[in-house]
């Protein structure tokens, strides 16, 4: 585990899904949560849920497949702890041509790109799922 949360969780997640996994087990944040629920809402992912132990728990996550191919073709981290990447509202960029989503932090929470430019806020863009 590397000090960004988000990052391995997208390359535990593209690990997983390479491999054909059935779940995928990965230490539980609010963050990962928020995206997660993003996730499950775009149909990347089948299922989730948190599980509790003594120490913070684990998200057990069910990706989604169509055959033998997951459905989350690529992922991408783009603000980094080291280089914060924020937009304005109308600059929300598109994904694979509307194919794919971003994942951005507003003031009004964690939401999808088109969700951010519906309601008007910008913020930090977390990452790309396409």
């Amino acid at each position: 585990m590397s000090q960004d949360p988000i990052a391995d969780f997208l390359a535990a997640f593209k690990n997983g899904i390479e491999r054909g996994k059935d779940y995928i087990d990965f230490p539980a944040s609010s963050i990962i949560g928020e995206i997660l629920k993003i996730m499950k809402q775009r149909g990347f992912v089948e299922n989730f849920k948190k599980i509790t132990d003594r120490r913070q728990g684990f998200f057990r996550i069910f990706p989604k497949y169509e055959g033998s191919a997951p459905v989350l073709k690529g992922a991408r981290r783009v603000s980094r702890l080291s280089r914060r990447i924020y937009s304005t509202a109308k600059k929300i960029p598109k994904v694979v041509d509307g194919y794919g989503i971003c994942i951005v932090t507003t003031s009004k929470g964690v939401m999808d790109g088109e969700s951010a430019r519906a309601a008007g806020v910008g913020g930090e863009i977390l990452c790309y799922l396409w």
